[in-house]
Order: C-alpha cells, then structure tokens, then sequence
C-alpha cells in the first residue's frame, strides 16, 4: 500500500503540466494503455542536441566530445521529419538540450516545426543567452518548461562552477519573469558524490522560490570521462532515492515512465538525436544505434528496444550506476576523442545491425 501510494503522490505532483497542456493528453493515454495493458514499447520523449556549441565550458559538461567537424548539423526540416516519425512511435514530450541550444540562429524555427502545440516542449539552458524579450518570445513560440541549470545555492560558488559572473542572480531574475507569464520552471541539478548536502540545500532553494527540481548523477563522460571520483556510491544512491520519494516534486529521468516503474528509459521510452542525427539511449550515453539520415527512426528505435542492455529495465541509472554497464559499455568508449561511437563498433560488445 504505501508503495502504491508513493506513487500515486509522485504522479500527482507531476500531472498538473499535463492538465495545462491538453493537446499531449491523447497520446498520454494511449502510451499509458500500450504499456500497461498490451505490453508495448510505447517511445515517450525525445532529447534533441540541437548543437555541440555552448558559451560556457563548465566542468561537468557532458557534451564536449560529440562536436565533429565537416559535419552538417540537422537542419529545421529534418527536425519536422523526425517529429512526424517520433510520434508515430507515440512521442509526445521534446527535450530541447545541446551545448546551449539557443545559440542556434534557426532555434525558433526549430521549435516551429516540433507541433508546439501538440507536443510538451522543455527547454535546459544554462539561460546566459535569454533576455526578458527572449523569454516572452520562449513563451509564445510553445516553450511551456524552462530547466536552467543551477549548481549551488551559494552565488560565488555557482558562477564558479558555471564560469560564468552573475549567472546565480540573472537566473534568479529569469525564473521571477518566467513565472509571472506564466511557464514552468525548473533549476537542473547534477547530483555527485560528497554534494549531498548541497543537493538538499538546493532543493529547499527550490521550494522557497515555488519551482521544480530535476537530478541529474554524475557519470562518467565529456569533462568527467575518466572521473569516478564524483559518481554516487550505493549509499549515497539509497539517500537520493529515498529523498526523492520523501520530496515527490523533485523529477528525473527514471522516475516518470509509462510504466509507472522507477526504471531507466533510455533506448525504450527516450531516445536522443546528436546534432548530426546520431540516434542513442540519452543525452549522455554515448553509443549510437544509427543515424536518421541513413535509417527511418523506427527501424532505429527497433533496435534500440530488443538491445540487452536497455531491455534488462535497470532499476538504476545505466550510465551513473550499473556497475556492469560502466565496466563493460561506457568506460571503455569514454576515452574516444569524439562521440557517439555505433554499437557495431563497440571494443567489447559491438552488435552487428539487424
């Protein structure tokens, strides 16, 4: 009874987004009904790297190895395509990421063809690049959630992090805005070892400004490819995912699927689009299934769905707990000047294409 009930309190801090944006409720329901009922793989979300560019060089940057030069990005166009053969699959909830995905001249009209209206549209931006105009302009073109990363409650130490003077206050500023027009807001925090007294700190930061949460654990890739040193330990992991269950509002990734389990999404429910149309489990796993400019999407996240790895539903994040999976699959392509590297490729468990 009382994990029924956790549940149903973390759905119920979750859902009023939907309520607020009726055009996704349909494909909702239906992902709900393939999961639940049928047994299906039903495609959720898709994270769209819409560049490997960022004006920041945080420490922890996850992105800094998926640049390839002579490589033409996706253009608006192709985004449109992708979003036509995403919700086919039942893709209802974009994630819009990079580097820093506003620096992208053609972003609004990325947006444009992301059916803003029937789609759940989150922007994670390190929010240096938005003005209040920008913000308003945000609002209007179908943005509904903003995640601006934030990585301490103390402003010396945040902007430090973020290499950037003043970035705690201008998101301060930014998150006042953006709730008078009336998006959601959310800070983006990376949860790593011996910062777990800074994550409670920033999730009470949170509470006081009536925003949400989303955790992000360390792993290691980009700047930390070799760092172990900030993963979680299994008992930090126990204290987190306690924490979380005590504070329902707080969001990850593996704690909202359609199969109502926590479970990790990557490669079944989620699927991430590099800039170049690299096709892998998320943002930070970086072993690609193929690229959409070769294959339909479909046939892609086929594949990703029957790969062992991701059908095994780990209980934990893959990429910043699975001890199998970071000794076997992610480690040793860490070290790889640029990525993703395809599976077929992989040095200890390359898959051959089906």
């Amino acid at each position: 009874m009382k994990k029924i009930t956790t549940k149903l309190s973390h759905y119920l801090a979750h859902s009023g987004l939907l309520w607020r944006n009726t055009g996704v409720l349909p494909k909702v329901a239906q992902g709900y009904f393939k999961t639940l009922i049928l047994r299906q793989n039903v495609l959720r979300t898709l994270e769209l790297t819409l560049t490997p560019d960022c004006n920041l060089t945080c420490q922890m940057c996850y992105a800094s190895k998926i640049k390839k030069e002579n490589t033409l990005l996706l253009t608006p166009a192709d985004y449109g395509r992708l979003m036509e053969d995403a919700r086919k699959l039942g893709a209802f909830s974009v994630i819009l990421t990079g580097g820093e995905p506003t620096l992208r001249p053609d972003f609004f009209e990325i947006v444009s063809v992301l059916r803003p209206q029937k789609t759940m549209l989150a922007l994670v931006t390190n929010a240096t690049t938005i003005s209040e105009e920008k913000l308003l302009k945000m609002k209007k073109s179908g943005i509904r959630v903003i995640h601006f990363s934030l990585d301490h409650y103390e402003p010396e130490t945040n902007d430090a992090i973020r290499t950037f003077k003043g970035h705690f206050h201008h998101v301060e500023n930014l998150t006042r805005i953006a709730k008078k027009i009336g998006m959601e807001i959310c800070i983006s925090v990376v949860i790593s070892h011996n910062n777990l007294e800074t994550m409670k700190k920033m999730v009470a930061l949170a509470q006081e400004r009536q925003i949400g949460v989303v955790f992000s654990l360390a792993c290691p890739t980009g700047r930390w490819s070799n760092a172990r040193e900030y993963l979680l330990t299994q008992e930090e992991w126990r204290i987190v995912d306690q924490y979380m269950i005590d504070h329902p509002f707080i969001r990850s990734d593996w704690t909202i699927n359609f199969s109502m389990k926590k479970e990790c999404p990557g490669g079944r429910e989620k699927v991430c689009i590099t800039p170049y149309g690299e096709v892998t489990g998320c943002g930070m796993n970086y072993i690609s299934f193929g690229n959409i400019r070769e294959e339909s999407l479909e046939t892609i996240w086929k594949r990703t769905c029957q790969w062992s790895q991701f059908k095994k539903r780990s209980e934990q994040c893959l990429i910043a707990l699975d001890e199998e999976y970071l000794e076997e699959y992610l480690l040793p392509v860490a070290g790889e000047e640029t990525l993703p590297l395809r599976i077929e490729k992989h040095p200890r468990h390359p898959m051959e294409r089906s």
